[in-house]
């Protein structure tokens, strides 16, 4: 028995001896630790784990130490055990959740995150990059409601309000997403790398309007900034400004350059000189999706259906997820009344993005010239409910209506497209001819007037005003407006030819 109480008493003084050194060798790192030198503090740190193998602290400094200098698997390894000894404790967790996020285990790295807020509610950081990580996964509303969050724990800072903005985008939430960005300005407006992220957000979420006033004052900031130039110059492009591009984009010096300076000249309808800028482009990417889209592009509107139908192939074979070929492929289709052929191309177009008014409005197009009317009118309410203050749409959908013998609907439709878009000559056209149709001809006089007036060479506007003043008796305003009718075509287009027109002119514009 005095035996077994010695060798037990040996044991004691010899776990506290090693307990006293991995101490001591932890104070060690901490000091090195304080002094950046973590090399020092790595070593110190394994020392103490030699000496005391389940010193949670040690382990946990150490993970922290590996996950610094980049050494991810033995960080996670050390930060586990952290864990495990320390399961109440908001850094172990914390830790682990950074380490496992950057070793792409989205999943396990989101749980720890999670389990870290509940142990500390109130730190700004895990509620910050747990956001981040819903916002990776598609959550934007559950990642704005943890950036706002993470505002009211701390001070404003300009990545938390990059965020939230980012978050209102991805939710399509457009207005407060630039009541943000507005709010922010005031706080980091003078901030190059605040300034510039939030037009770039704009950019790529469609919204061009919004990212000029950021990235003019990037611009601003930084006068030299190549990158900020073509960000400005393709938010120009979005707002078919084209002039506003080519003066960004004076002396091209990269493949996008050239891309861009080909955009705006297309805009421009300067086919060959954007054709050579593209051939510039391409010569420097021959593979670049984008490059090789814009060249079939500038083929289509050249009439070489067939090449652009080739390069489209093409570029859809390298980014076989991106919209924009399919639905490029659908105009070809559509310029060659190939329409069941079209809409397959758009059918998919909308599968990858299923927000593309232009794919369906093209869509409707086909069914109208299918004669599968009331397809069409489906298909372009789709388009009117993302869009409800889109004046063109409405101007459709009535002449739509009116082709199918529906006119007090598409007299709706026509006054919405008036309200939405006073100078917008075609409802103005067609509400004029129903008035004429249903004897009304002092309104209709109103609205042919409007219509000649915003657009000059549109004869059978003067056609129909003719008829509206003969109502009226005046004989001799008749005449004239028959004259200018006269002058400018020499019969009546019916109401579906004036629709397959119009339909065709949509289409084509650049």
């Amino acid at each position: 028995m005095l035996l077994l109480c010695f060798a037990r008493g040996q044991a004691d003084a010899q776990e506290s001896k090693g307990a006293s050194a991995a101490k001591a060798h932890l104070d060690r790192a901490k000091q090195m630790l304080a002094a950046d030198n973590f090399p020092g503090a790595r070593t110190e740190l394994e020392l103490s784990l030699q000496a005391d193998p389940n010193l949670a602290e040690a382990h946990l400094s150490l993970g922290m130490v590996e996950y610094q200098i980049g050494e991810t698997a033995q960080a996670l390894q050390h930060l586990r055990r952290a864990v495990e000894l320390l399961p109440d404790s908001f850094d172990a967790h914390y830790g682990l959740a950074m380490a496992q996020l950057r070793d792409r285990n989205v999943e396990d790295g989101r749980r720890e995150l999670e389990r870290a807020r509940e142990i500390n509610p109130r730190n700004p950081d895990a509620v910050y990059n747990l956001g981040i990580v819903l916002l990776g996964q598609g959550k934007a509303e559950d990642a704005a409601r943890l950036f706002r969050e993470t505002r009211t724990l701390g001070p404003n800072r300009p990545d938390v309000s990059f965020y939230v903005v980012y978050a209102e985008l991805e939710r399509r939430r457009f207005d407060e997403a630039r009541r943000e960005a507005e709010e922010g300005a005031k706080a980091f407006g003078k901030d190059f790398q605040w300034r510039s992220g939030v037009g770039r957000l704009f950019v790529e979420h469609g919204q061009a309007r919004e990212a000029l006033p950021h990235l003019e004052e990037a611009l601003r900031l930084q006068p030299d900034s190549a990158e900020i130039r073509r960000l400005l110059a393709t938010a120009r492009l979005e707002l078919r400004d084209p002039a506003g591009a080519l003066e960004l984009l004076a002396a091209p010096a990269t493949a996008e350059d050239h891309y861009l300076r080909a955009s705006a000249l297309y805009l421009e309808r300067r086919y060959r000189e954007a054709d050579q800028e593209s051939r510039q482009a391409l010569k420097a990417q021959p593979r670049e999706p984008k490059f090789m889209l814009l060249e079939a592009r500038i083929a289509q509107r050249t009439g070489q259906h067939q090449d652009a139908l080739e390069l489209l192939d093409q570029t859809i074979a390298s980014a076989p997820q991106w919209p924009e070929p399919y639905y490029s492929q659908g105009v070809s289709y559509y310029l060659q009344r190939r329409y069941a052929d079209a809409r397959r191309s758009l059918a998919r177009a909308l599968e990858l993005d299923p927000y593309s008014v232009r794919a369906l409005f093209l869509k409707s197009a086909c069914l109208v010239n299918e004669g599968k009317n009331r397809e069409a009118e489906e298909v372009l309410r789709r388009a009117l409910a993302l869009e409800p203050a889109n004046a063109r749409f409405h101007y459709h959908l009535g002449a739509l209506l009116l082709r199918d013998n529906r006119p007090d609907e598409s007299q709706r439709e026509f006054e919405e497209a008036i309200r939405l878009k006073p100078d917008y000559a075609p409802p103005h056209y067609q509400l004029g001819k129903l008035l004429v149709r249903s004897n009304q001809p002092e309104r209709a006089v109103r609205e042919l007037e409007a219509a000649v007036q915003h657009q000059a060479d549109l004869a059978q506007g003067y056609y129909q005003l003719s008829r509206a003043y003969s109502l009226l008796g005046d004989q001799e305003k008749s005449a004239a407006a028959l004259a200018a009718f006269d002058k400018l075509k020499k019969q009546e287009a019916d109401d579906n030819q004036e629709l397959m027109d119009s339909l065709r002119q949509e289409v084509e514009a650049p």
